[in-house]
């Protein structure tokens, strides 16, 4: 089990090799995506979206993993409203406080929340504009990434490997 200080690591670590593969990618639709990133804005908004998800599977215990959160979501929340953004410093909030509806290492620590919790992410613009830029698709995966690297230094990812293997007779 990783501190805050393993988990920011972890978080940038899989993010600048989600944003490398991403870059490198030689596919033609993933052009657009290259031509991104050489946006140091939206490269520097992954890399905050990847550190907030690689922390928040803990935000529901008092810890410095949760004063670094919040510290970030309380300054990126200020940005966006003073940018404008008011719905999305809303579920910004409201993504903040979901996980004191569990139990520490509950929900929050399951495969299907590494997918569904950065959902909004994409669902939030698709309502609205009947659409999903390519840059939305970037920051959910970014967000999974994050969450990704959480599980993984928790050991939960290699927790849930080694069941599989037993049930499927692998050795």
């Amino acid at each position: 089990m990783a501190g805050y200080k393993g988990h920011l690591i972890g978080g940038a670590g899989l993010c600048a090799l989600y944003t490398g593969l991403l870059a490198l990618a030689p596919l033609p639709i993933l052009a657009q995506t290259a031509g991104l990133l050489s946006n140091w804005q939206l490269v520097v908004g992954l890399f905050i979206v990847a550190l907030l998800f690689s922390l928040w599977p803990d935000v529901d215990t008092n810890s410095k993993g949760q004063d670094i959160f919040f510290g970030i979501a309380f300054v990126t929340d200020i940005l966006l409203i003073w940018q404008g953004y008011l719905e999305a410093a809303a579920y910004l909030g409201l993504l903040a406080m979901t996980p004191i509806v569990g139990k520490h290492r509950g929900w929050t620590h399951s495969r299907i929340a590494m997918f569904l919790v950065p959902l909004p992410i994409v669902i939030v613009p698709w309502m609205y504009r009947s659409s999903v830029a390519i840059t939305v698709i970037l920051f959910y995966g970014a967000a999974v990434v994050g969450y990704f690297s959480h599980l993984l230094l928790d050991g939960r990812i290699v927790k849930w490997i080694r069941v599989k293997s037993r049930t499927k007779g692998w050795s």
